[in-house]
């Protein structure tokens, strides 16, 4: 066939879709047809025209083109109007002949009584697909691809203003160029920057799916080189961290304290000393630990992070392990076993990361017949997985595992011991550690001096956690951080490659065969994709998901313990050394040995010592704001309408300068040489913030530095202390200040209303004024205020001495509930500290609202993110809502769920997936409050106090985190 016989079949086709619809439509349509067969491509075009120019015309009609035959799939845009005289449509075709499409034509007008007529016509236009000539590549025109591609972009660029973290959409709009030889119109969420992203590489607890997206646009937005690996890791020096000489400050205490002793753990001895510690003398209490951790990291995280995203861990690392959580606590509860320790060489818990179980068992016969029961199960559930023996160092481990890592589990036996461990090199130190072959944590000088100060508790319900020099000087380290670095830019890679295997399936409607199709197809290109730890990409087309022969695959990606980093980038080292001046500057001042002893029972209590960083000013600063001595800080006279407390002992010294700064003070004490001095006052101060109905609402989650027009950069701090003026304002506010002489104080009190009368002055460009009066007394209480006005501004702090306390406070009532609290039966036994803050949900009230909708509000935006991503599966596999979360796992590592208990479902007649409860961005709603089923209101109610004390002594800082919990929620 020759080319003027083509053409004249291509005409043939264009002039019989302009008549086809000619008696049914008020306007004419052409359609064009691009086929190319080298990349498998056909698109079409159908372009309709209005014979003439009609305002009104143009505002009432929409056009919608759809396809019930699979052969004519996506086409854009979903609905458009005629622009003056034309519209377009683009598709995409596959297969051979004829397909048929449906054009809707909706016509919008009035009613003579006003309401709104709708009128629609609906006409079938038919598709030819042409066949390319023999002696041709394609027919047609390529821009008719081109456009269509366009129209694509749009349509997701469209989509991410309603869903901008769908990563998918994201690539595909990334890769476009790539793809297609079309240039994408700008993504709408804004790019990070280059130094946030580098901090986000490096930070100790952010997930790689958190960063992932960030990481998706610098690798296909940038042509950066990684560049050669050249440096060898030993010429990198980790950050400065100078330690304290335990050997020396254990052997002054134990010659001090004759009363004191060493107490580690026995089973400590299997632990190397560079890995965290956590140890229960029940597995239960473990248990109830560990959950409480998760929902609560959860809750919090979504609060802060807007996801609902489960990564199923506990889940993970009870199948990979090969153990029960429900059989070891029966065990446990049958004395079979009596101990339990886990460790590890690394946080990255979500990320994946080596586990290993330590079990002191008691009766070896009870515990090995259970065993054997969990490895039948296992073996029922994975046909394929394999067991093998090998010795190490004299010790004969038992290997079982599945080539996906889904099962990974090493055992092995010392002495009364039971090791379980989801890493073959995580195992092999265990027995290392057992032989001494390296430093036990059981010798450790911190780990000893530390249980000097803090020594670990026998009751069932304790449990106690440590975390080294040596653990925190080896995850800082340049290998350790590199090797992690390296894993979560291979995390990337592996995500987007399962982006593009979506990509691949949106044109083909199927997945790929593999790796090298996705490639040819040029749905991912290869240079984008190489894994900076040495590993090779490839496609399993049995799970649907893209693999590293290095890293595995997400949800099971290879434990950093079994990762060398032996040679670097000058680009790695430059990024390392950034990260080690930040940690200098910062993390160092946090981090240093810390133990924390846990208690499980209805209040838990988490009691931290951390050890006085070396050289550090951090410490001393903080010293510095509160007197050496602790002194008792008791709950029980806090006015019952305070939510939020802090009661600091800033010392005498201190505590005149804030008595100073209230407006009017310093007059009257200068001019009374008895209260001069001072002296009269006391060591603790206290700030509370009361129920109260609010119209702004802070948002701590929302504190980072930001950059503000004419000041500059804003530290969070900064906001911090503007929000708390803020909520000051807001909603009732008290605030104490101790005394040791209350006559002083009441003449204090009198003096100052009669001097303070209609003082007034300036404050900047602005007047001011000051008053004070008394009130009629409330049960023997005198009762004053101050009244200060800045320029149209004014507040009055209503001021008593109660008991040996002046208190201030921004509403008479709340003055007066001080004066009835008072009267409280004091603690038996306060708890001593330099330092208290304490949250009290029991009372909330007029707040209770307002916090349970601020949750609420969060609640749906994590909903509605996962709409989008469950909507792609859904329409790429046609597969129901309730089997994505197999797809969600491969895919990203996750699953999708709604915090309130919504269930997802799909709704044919608008073709999106909706939630019960939260319906979608398009169609937004939500309850005025939560759920009482949901996780986040059943840890909302759960919780009756929060109270964290902070005591200084002269070895250690010890910080007390006490959590009433309300059993009968």
């Amino acid at each position: 066939m020759n080319h003027s016989i083509a053409h004249a079949m291509l005409f043939s086709w264009i002039l019989a879709g302009a008549t086809a619809l000619a008696q049914e439509f008020p306007f004419q349509h052409t359609v064009e047809v691009y086929r190319s067969d080298e990349d498998e491509t056909i698109a079409f075009s159908l372009r309709l025209e209005q014979p003439f120019l009609a305002e009104e015309f143009e505002k009432s009609n929409y056009l919608r083109l759809r396809s019930s035959d699979p052969n004519a799939y996506l086409i854009y845009p979903k609905e458009t109007k005629f622009h003056q005289k034309h519209a377009e449509f683009y598709g995409r075709l596959k297969g051979s002949g004829n397909v048929d499409v449906q054009l809707s034509y909706e016509t919008v007008s009035e009613n003579l009584d006003g309401s709104r007529r709708v009128q629609v016509r609906e006409g079938t236009i038919t598709l030819a697909i042409p066949d390319v000539p023999a002696d041709r590549k394609s027919v047609g025109a390529r821009s008719i691809f081109e456009d269509w591609a366009r129209q694509q972009n749009e349509h997701f660029a469209r989509l991410l203003t309603y869903y901008p973290d769908e990563s998918f959409f994201q690539y595909c709009l990334l890769q476009s160029k790539a793809r297609y030889g079309v240039d994408p119109p700008a993504i709408p969420k804004r790019m990070p920057t280059q130094d946030n992203l580098e901090d986000g590489l490096y930070k100790l607890f952010t997930g790689s799916l958190a960063i992932q997206e960030s990481l998706q646009r610098r690798t296909l937005s940038s042509s950066a080189s990684r560049g050669a690996y050249t440096r060898h890791i030993s010429e990198i020096s980790p950050p400065r961290i100078r330690s304290l000489d335990y050997e020396d400050l254990l052997k002054q205490r134990l010659d001090k304290e004759k009363d004191v002793t060493v107490q580690v753990h026995e089973i400590s001895k299997l632990v190397p000393s560079d890995q965290y510690f956590l140890h229960f003398n029940s597995f239960a209490s473990l248990g109830e630990t560990v959950d409480l951790a998760t929902q609560w990291g959860d809750d919090l995280v979504r609060l802060s992070k807007l996801t609902a995203q489960d990564n199923r861990l506990l889940a993970k690392l009870e199948e990979q392990l090969g153990i029960s959580r429900s059989g070891m606590e029966e065990l446990f509860a049958q004395a079979v076993a009596t101990e339990v320790a886990v460790t590890g060489s690394d946080p990255y818990l979500l990320d994946g990361t080596d586990v290993t179980v330590i079990i002191r068992v008691k009766e070896e016969q009870a515990f090995a017949k259970q065993l054997n029961g969990w490895v039948d199960e296992e073996r029922e559930r994975h046909p394929d997985l394999v067991q093998r023996d090998f010795n190490y160092r004299g010790h004969q481990v038992t290997a079982r595992y599945t080539s996906d890592r889904l099962v990974s589990a090493f055992t092995t036996r010392h002495d009364d011991y039971y090791v379980f461990s989801n890493s073959h090199r995580a195992i092999r130190r265990i027995v290392d550690a057992s032989l001494g072959e390296v430093d036990r944590l059981h010798d450790a000088a911190d780990y000893r001096y530390i249980s000097t100060l803090m020594p670990p508790s026998t009751d069932a319900n304790s449990g106690y956690y440590f975390a080294s020099d040596a653990f925190i000087r080896r995850i800082v380290a340049p290998a350790a951080k590199i090797s992690q670095k390296r894993r979560v830019e291979c995390f990337n890679n592996l995500v987007m490659q399962n982006n593009a295997s979506l990509f691949f399936r949106l044109e083909y409607g199927r997945s790929p065969n593999s790796l090298s199709e996705m490639i040819e197809k040029r749905f991912i290109a290869a240079d984008r994709i190489t894994c900076p730890h040495g590993g090779a990409y490839a496609f399993d087309a049995n799970s649907d998901t893209c693999t590293c022969s290095l890293h595995n695959r997400l949800r099971y990606v290879t434990p950093n313990a079994e990762l060398s980093v032996l040679k670097v980038s000058a680009e790695e080292a430059a990024e390392y050394g950034r990260y080690k001046t930040r940690y200098e500057s910062f993390w160092q001042k946090v981090f240093d040995p810390v133990a924390t002893r846990i208690t499980v029972a209805p209040t838990m209590k988490l009691e931290t010592c951390v050890l006085p960083m070396a050289g550090s000013t951090f410490d001393q600063d903080m010293r510095a704001m509160v007197d050496q001595n602790p002194q008792p800080i008791d709950v029980a006279t806090i006015a019952p309408s305070a939510v939020a407390s802090m009661v600091m002992v800033p010392g005498r010294k201190n505590t005149a300068q804030y008595l100073m700064a209230i407006p009017g003070v310093s007059d009257v004490v200068t001019e009374d040489p008895t209260l001069t001095d001072l002296e009269w006052l006391g060591d603790r101060v206290s700030l509370h913030f009361c129920d109260g109905e609010i119209v702004f609402e802070i948002d701590p989650t929302q504190l980072s530095p930001i950059q503000l027009p004419f000041v500059g950069e804003a530290p969070a701090m900064w906001q911090a202390l503007a929000g708390g003026l803020i909520l000051t304002a807001n909603m009732p506010v008290y605030a104490t200040i101790d005394v040791e002489n209350n006559e002083k104080a009441e003449r204090l009190l009198e003096q100052f209303s009669q001097k303070a009368f209609l003082k007034g002055g300036q404050v900047g460009p602005l007047p001011s004024k000051f008053d004070a009066y008394r009130l009629p007394d409330y049960r023997d209480h005198e009762m004053y205020v101050l009244s200060a006005r800045l320029h149209a501004v004014a507040l009055r702090l209503h001021i008593a001495l109660v008991n040996d306390q002046l208190v201030l406070a921004t509403k008479p009532e709340i003055l007066r509930e001080v004066i009835d609290a008072s009267s409280n039966v004091p603690s038996q036994e306060p708890s001593q500290a330099q330092l208290m803050f304490r949250l009290n949900r029991q009372a909330l009230d007029k707040l209770q609202d307002d916090a349970h909708l601020h949750w609420a509000e969060k609640s749906r935006l994590a909903c509605h993110r996962n709409i989008i991503s469950i909507h792609n599966f859904h329409q790429l596999y046609d597969a129901p809502i309730d089997q994505i979360a197999t797809l969600s796992e491969a895919k990203y590592g996750i699953r999708y769920f709604c915090p309130e208990d919504g269930e997802y479902s799909f709704d044919e007649g608008s073709s999106q997936v909706v939630c019960s409860v939260h319906g979608n961005r398009e169609a937004s709603r939500q309850n005025p409050g939560l759920n009482p089923n949901s996780s986040s209101a059943k840890l909302i109610e759960s919780i009756d106090q929060i109270i964290v004390y902070l005591r200084y002594e002269q070895e250690a800082m010890i910080a007390t985190v006490e959590i009433d919990r309300n059993e009968t929620p």
